[in-house]
């Protein structure tokens, strides 16, 4: 199991498809929301996809078997969050990546080298 970010599930979805044969990826709820956002935006805005719905079948799928895991946050993980991200004058929404991934003691997939650089940092304290 790893912790995978909005950006990881971005690129897999569509990119990398090898990227998703991981026994399976655990995210906070909010990168089901802001993966379709961007696929929607490269097919609406950035006009790099004809047609998204494909790409949003996929999340809908992986996420129907079980491949993708989500996690509803609670209070302690919203708290851990939130001081990660005061912290580190960073999003809340960043910050509970992190968070859940210091939580489970789970590596962290992501293509934000910010988030990477902030894991690490927040994993020596």
């Amino acid at each position: 199991m790893k912790v995978v970010d909005s950006s990881f599930l971005v690129e897999a979805i569509l990119k990398k498809k090898e990227l998703l044969e991981m026994d399976f990826l655990l995210t906070v709820d909010l990168g089901i929301y802001e993966t379709a956002n961007s696929i929607w935006k490269h097919e609406v805005l950035l006009k790099d996809l004809e047609d998204g719905l494909p790409y949003l079948s996929i999340l809908s799928g992986l996420i129907e078997s079980g491949r993708i895991r989500i996690v509803s946050p609670g209070k302690e993980l919203m708290e851990r969050a939130y001081s990660i991200a005061a912290r580190n004058r960073r999003p809340f929404y960043d910050a509970m990546f992190i968070a859940l991934a210091l939580q489970l003691g789970s590596e962290l997939e992501t293509f934000d080298k910010a988030q990477t650089a902030l894991l690490v940092r927040e994993a020596s304290r």
